[in-house]
């Protein structure tokens, strides 16, 4: 049996791997699926005498919440506050002492209006540019090492370190200094 020779061997693939990488979407989504919760059994009947009405409450319910209780939702403060600093990134990055004590004393002075709050969740967004373009690597690095050291300069405003909370970012905005990071901390709702 020969094969057309006309047409590229690729060509012959192409539609099996199609249909096999439906066919892998396919079990995909069906294994994701959540299955449906067994319904609840009905109750069964009981012939019980009706129980006497009384109006005395009952001292192991807990009261309704008052609407001062429900008035504010949960969760992050959607408005958000922005502080910079300066620093030396090279020098940070390579965890000079020098620089990591002036990181903590610029960040102690940004975040003195903000006494008694604690940030919830951080992102940094770094700018260190070489030959007058950002860039992106060093500009991530930097804002790295001013995410880990954020939780050692001021430890009862900060979270502990994790980047799952405490983030960093490049940022290639025009006219930003290099050296800059901009600290953007989101409280939570009080």
């Amino acid at each position: 049996m020969s094969r057309d020779s006309g047409r590229p061997a690729g060509t012959y693939l192409a539609g099996w791997l199609f249909a096999d990488l439906l066919l892998v979407i396919v079990l995909v989504v069906l294994g994701s699926e959540m299955p449906a919760a067994a319904p609840d059994p009905p109750p069964t009947p009981t012939a019980t005498a009706p129980a006497p009405v009384t109006a005395t409450p009952d001292p192991s319910r807990s009261p309704s919440p008052t609407p001062s209780d429900t008035s504010r939702p949960g969760g992050l403060d959607p408005v958000t506050v922005s502080v910079g600093i300066r620093l030396d990134p090279d020098a940070l990055i390579a965890g000079s002492p020098s620089e990591t004590a002036e990181l903590a004393r610029q960040v102690n002075e940004e975040i003195k209006r903000y006494a008694g709050r604690t940030a919830a969740f951080v992102m940094v967004f770094g700018t260190v540019r070489s030959g007058g373009s950002v860039d992106n690597g060093r500009s991530d690095a930097y804002a790295t090492a001013v995410a880990r050291q954020l939780p050692q300069a001021a430890p009862r405003f900060f979270p502990p370190y994790s980047e799952k909370i405490i983030r960093g970012y490049h940022d290639s905005g025009a006219g930003i200094a290099s050296g800059t990071a901009r600290i953007e901390l989101f409280f939570l709702l009080s």
